[in-house]
């Protein structure tokens, strides 16, 4: 009997690397050993439907960064595998978002959010209508991740999400944008020393680093009142800022640019209205928030959000992007100035008399 059981997975997966294989000219590449790890971790903690499946797709799953792997997985039951037949290629990968969303993230989610998944022009609906429950296109997620290494994230589901469902808001559920959104006058705060650690654990530890420096002699007003200074932080990946290594001039721009004074959840970007820009810092560098609405995805200055709400706490949010936040180019040219003279006066130096002098 449990061979007959079986049957429907090992047609699955004959229809899968059907789907996935072409006639390649070569040998698709290896996947990230993130995805290797979360199949081994399905497969062990009984998944075995849904371990095989990734096994197979991982290699041509259509992710927007070849070497920066950020995803969240939602894995159905082997039972819903052997009741549902052979789902299609598009019905997976519906169960997969180009986004590390933590059990926070997804909480956080009012009722009617939009997901993006890589399935091609859908997209999966938030349905938690309890506090402490999460639901996704009338499913209930796990409360808790099945795998997590930072990167990608597998949450356990009871069934499949429906490929075509929609859902229909009334005007008491329909969310109203925002664009009036208030970031205090940026001074100065200190205590990023578990907030550090959460980045370091999870592939920011550059970021991490500049949070540890402290660079502006940030001064807690004292106390959790109501005006006691926040802070919004989108964090780089290391891949994306080690080239900066070295660079010592231009460290306070990088890092200034990808810090709001305002604490700006989630939940508060999805409500904002296209276009909001979020912070205006003591340079004048504005933070935008856009929505590239066919592939339902939020933008920070042109740049994706893909880990929202990585760390929280009262006074502190920070959020994981794929790629730093560039520059203006008047303050690019303004800053190449600044490294001229910069080398300019330490040649100089360099070839000034020794008088003995100090």
């Amino acid at each position: 009997m449990a061979s007959l059981k079986l049957l429907p997975l090992l047609i699955l997966t004959l229809s899968v690397i059907s789907a996935v294989s072409q006639p390649p000219l070569q040998a698709p590449p290896p996947p990230p050993q993130s995805l290797v790890n979360a199949a081994d971790t399905l497969a062990s903690s009984g998944y075995t439907a849904m371990s095989l499946t990734l096994q197979l797709i991982a290699p041509t799953l259509p992710l927007p960064s070849a070497t920066i792997t950020t995803l969240t997985i939602f894995s159905p039951p082997d039972a819903a595998f052997v009741s549902s037949g052979q789902p299609s290629l598009a019905h997976l990968l519906l169960h997969f978002s180009p986004l590390s969303l933590s059990p926070a993230s997804l909480l956080s989610l009012p009722f009617s959010s939009t997901i993006p998944s890589l399935s091609p022009s859908k997209h999966l609906f938030v349905t938690s209508t309890q506090a402490n429950q999460i639901s996704i296109n009338n499913v209930r997620i796990s409360e808790s991740p099945i795998f997590d290494d930072g990167f990608v994230i597998v949450y356990g589901i009871d069934n499949f999400f429906d490929l075509n469902f929609t859902q229909t808001l009334t005007n008491s559920t329909k969310p109203n944008p925002k664009s009036d959104f208030q970031c205090l006058k940026l001074e100065s705060t200190s205590q990023f020393e578990e907030a550090s650690g959460v980045l370091k654990s999870r592939g920011y530890s550059i970021i991490a680093s500049f949070l540890d420096l402290q660079l502006i002699g940030f001064l807690d007003r004292g106390g959790l009142s109501d005006d006691v200074m926040k802070w919004t932080v989108f964090a780089p990946v290391d891949e994306e800022l080690v080239r900066f290594s070295g660079d010592f001039l231009r460290y306070f721009s990088l890092f200034m640019r990808h810090l709001a004074p305002c604490r700006v959840e989630w939940s508060d970007l999805e409500e904002m209205a296209n276009g909001t820009v979020v912070s205006n810092n003591v340079n004048g560098f504005s933070l935008e928030i856009t929505k590239d609405e066919d592939r339902e995805i939020l933008m920070v200055n042109g740049v994706e959000i893909t880990f929202p709400d990585m760390y929280e706490s009262e006074w502190l949010v920070i959020h994981g992007i794929r790629g730093v936040i560039a520059l203006p180019e008047s303050s690019v040219e303004e800053e190449m100035d600044l490294v001229e003279e910069f080398a300019v006066e330490r040649d100089d130096v360099s070839t000034a008399p020794d008088r003995g002098e100090f």
